[in-house]
């Protein structure tokens, strides 16, 4: 039976109105999934069905407008900067950001088949992740998306994972506490910088040139024995700028805690805190 001139018009506002239905019951999910009132998520959330643009982007802008903290230009580096930790994938949450990148090339011009930004909003009862983020299907436009295993998905491009988190209240997951203590510190430890208001240098060698300076509670590992040069005690370190030596009187030995070690590619390096380098410090 051929349809009268009102029947095709009907069918459009229904279709219509089921896209407007299932849109509402994809956020109304997203919502209920958030047991926080996290800021990012809920930022984040603002856009969902909306045109935004590259992942990398969106994402920096969620996270200045509801942190203020303003990412840098680097896929890893640039989170550090910014004052973000690095947390395990098992102790991810909502506002957590997930990014897939290579290690080896996380600089602003990176550009190859794999590299994603997303949001968690909640995690899942089986690991993995519910989670908002732009051009997921290359149109620029903000969705989201069920059952996000962020480490199936850098290993099948061969790529590595972070997860970073900016401030207290970017997770429903609590933080640890960070416990020091005074001492003198070995290979193999873990350590915080000691200069409250002021920064620690990294040198090339002990009583060296300066390549960087690290600021307060910035974590470190140390890598090996300590030498004495000019009366100070310098250790070898790593750290997320680099490897050098550090003023051992300055280093605060780190109690060891359940869970350390990036969220990463299946290589155990240092949960790194933040990087801060200005230009005076302390020796």
């Amino acid at each position: 039976m051929p349809l009268s001139q009102h029947r095709p018009a009907l069918a459009a506002i229904l279709v219509a109105v089921a896209a407007v239905l299932s849109a509402l019951a994809a956020f109304a999910h997203a919502s209920a999934a958030t047991t926080s009132t996290n800021p990012i998520v809920t930022r984040a959330l603002r856009d969902l069905g909306t045109y935004q643009g590259e992942c990398w982007t969106w994402m920096k802008q969620v996270v200045q407008d509801s942190t203020g903290a303003k990412v840098g230009f680097d896929y890893r580096f640039g989170y550090l900067d910014a004052g973000a930790v690095e947390v395990a994938l098992k102790d991810a949450g909502p506002g957590d950001i997930i990014q897939i990148a290579n290690d080896a090339w996380s600089t602003a011009d990176a550009d190859y088949d794999g590299l994603h930004t997303a949001i968690i909003i909640s995690v899942n009862r089986d690991g993995t992740f519910e989670i908002i983020d732009s051009n997921q299907n290359w149109d620029g436009m903000v969705n989201l998306r069920s059952g996000y295993d962020p480490a199936a998905r850098a290993a099948a491009k061969g790529l590595n994972f972070h997860v970073y988190r900016f401030g207290a209240g970017s997770s429903s997951v609590p933080a640890k506490p960070i416990v020091t203590v005074a001492g003198p510190v070995a290979a193999g430890d873990l350590a915080r910088v000691n200069t409250p208001g002021d920064c620690l240098r990294l040198r090339n060698a002990p009583a060296g040139t300066i390549t960087h300076c690290l600021g307060h509670n910035t974590q470190v590992t140390v890598t090996g024995a300590s030498q004495t040069v000019d009366g100070v005690a310098w250790v070898p370190v790593s750290t997320a700028a680099g490897n050098g030596w550090m003023a051992a009187a300055f280093l605060l030995k780190e109690v060891p805690q359940a869970s350390a070690g990036p969220s990463g590619s299946g290589t155990v390096t240092p949960l790194l805190r933040y990087r801060s380098f200005v230009t005076v410090a302390s020796d």
